[in-house]
């Protein structure tokens, strides 16, 4: 996970303002900013922060490039396709506002199924319902690469719920989803 940075012009003199776009309040970056949040208000002289949950990586980037943000969590391969335009991934061209800043965590991705459902490959999701992050989140990015190098298709699944963590554990829970991809 990468921390990354939109160039915008500051007044001299002027309050600064810092909106951190984080991704939803259930996720890790959502809490992450708002820590980061209270350091820049603290440690900024004269600056004003704002946690901004959004829907993650994707959206935060393309925030990051129209002004709406001064800091946003991207995960690194979003930054990289961010960087090259990958409109497929989500980016209207090549975002040249970004800097990046500091790679926070090493981010892992987890396929957790619920017992009942069988599944123990990725082949075994055949058929079976996931949830797959929001959409065009990096999470979700992540599930199309992991299941394109798999040789798998989102038409291969029985459904695919576009969902936070902590709803889809709630679903797997209640037997309504069998698996989430986070």
């Amino acid at each position: 996970m990468a921390l990354s940075l939109g160039l915008g012009a500051v007044s001299a003199g002027a309050q600064e303002f810092i909106n951190v776009l984080t991704g939803g309040t259930s996720g890790v970056y959502y809490p992450l900013g708002v820590a980061l949040s209270e350091i820049y208000g603290k440690g900024i002289e004269g600056s004003r922060t704002q946690v901004q949950a959004t829907k993650a990586s994707v959206e935060n980037l393309n925030l990051l490039q129209q002004g709406k943000g001064e800091i946003a969590f991207a995960l690194g391969d979003s930054v990289k396709m961010a960087a090259e335009g990958n409109t497929e991934a989500g980016f209207p061209g090549k975002l040249d506002k970004l800097r990046g800043i500091a790679a926070i965590y090493p981010n892992y991705i987890q396929i957790v199924a619920s017992q009942d459902s069988g599944i123990k490959t990725l082949a075994d999701l055949k058929g079976k319902s996931l949830s797959v992050g929001a959409p065009a989140s990096g999470t979700e990015l992540n599930a199309r690469a992991i299941f394109a190098a798999a040789g798998l298709k989102y038409e291969d699944l029985g459904r695919v719920e576009y969902l936070p963590f902590a709803e889809s554990v709630e679903l797997i829970k209640n037997r309504q989803l069998d698996a989430t991809l986070q």
